[in-house]
């Protein structure tokens, strides 16, 4: 299983078909469900017969300032504090941008719009990745997730700070953000880190480190039963890496939860060409690894080219 690139240039043209909207409609979340079905089943203005040549195509063009590899979500109804009540599409960037515009370009300007480039904060490179897939720069490639009881954007982003030692110059960041505003929330936002127990691709070490500089988080963010799920594969296989997937409370961003798919080799990444990982309503989380060495069945802990059910520790 390999990466599969999908991307909007600079700058976003929607085509819609403006018809009455059902009420308070709602897109929070990767292929629009948790099932990653990608079905609307409520559609009732939508047709082969207005859906046409005539009434569906261009209305207008929404700029932002960065390639888009991650699908926009969109929310009804939201109350922009100082600009009035609009139906919002969120749209972030590989530029480190996080943009909410009105849905139908009223006003086509930023309602809102949050960057984390600042300082000496930059987005990574391509040549630091060294994968010619996303150019060329990687700030955010995965789609986020919305939970919209709390008004909650859930956002992973990359930056790189050449002021920092070296080792440490590369980050990744969860941020919960403001749906109404684009501040943050929760106390955000939290770097990723995280280690398990294992000797990685035959090397002595006893513990595999999170590599924020390898790790690709193509795959969307999962929102289910309290937690925001994350997960990552490699860019262009360029090694050592592993497939992770982490937990984080929706409600405070602290790490619930770790598990790496390769602890005792490498690759096994969690591609998903920004698919997120599925869930039911149990709590029970799927994701499907490529590449690396499978070994579960002879008493191994390697998940190579292997489909997982996972399920949080201490979840009910």
């Amino acid at each position: 299983m390999r990466r599969f690139r999908c991307r909007l240039p600079l700058g976003v043209i929607l085509a819609v078909v403006m018809l009455a909207p059902p009420a308070h409609p709602q897109m929070t979340t990767a292929q629009y469900d948790n099932a990653r079905t990608g079905a609307y089943v409520h559609e009732t203005k939508l047709t082969p017969r207005n859906v046409n040549s005539r009434q569906f195509g261009k209305l207008f063009t929404l700029k932002v300032d960065g390639d888009i590899y991650a699908q926009p979500l969109f929310l009804s109804g939201v109350t922009i504090p100082g600009k009035g009540k609009h139906d919002v599409v969120f749209i972030v960037t590989e530029h480190d941008s996080v943009y909410a515009f009105d849905a139908y370009g009223k006003p086509s300007t930023p309602l809102w719009h949050v960057s984390f480039v600042h300082g000496d904060v930059d987005t990574v490179p391509a040549s630091d990745v060294m994968c010619p897939f996303t150019q060329p720069e990687v700030g955010i490639t995965s789609t986020p997730v919305i939970d919209a009881k709390s008004g909650i954007l859930y956002v992973l982003a990359r930056t790189k700070d050449p002021s920092l030692p070296a080792k440490v110059q590369y980050q990744q960041k969860i941020h919960a953000l403001s749906v109404t505003s684009g501040a943050e929330k929760l106390g955000g936002p939290v770097e990723i880190k995280a280690s398990a127990q294992g000797t990685g691709a035959g090397s002595q070490v006893t513990r595999v480190a999170f590599d924020p500089l390898r790790e690709n988080p193509r795959a969307g963010l999962l929102l289910s039963n309290g937690l925001v799920y994350l997960t990552w594969g490699s860019s262009c296989d360029v090694g050592p890496y592993h497939g992770w997937i982490m937990a984080y409370d929706a409600a405070t961003l602290k790490q619930k939860g770790v598990f790496n798919t390769s602890p005792d080799a490498d690759d096994s990444g969690i591609w998903a060409s920004d698919t997120s990982p599925a869930a039911d309503k149990e709590g029970n989380v799927f994701v499907a690894t490529g590449n690396g060495q499978f070994d579960v069945s002879s008493g191994g802990r390697d998940y190579g080219d292997t489909l997982l059910k996972l399920r949080a520790d201490g979840q009910s």
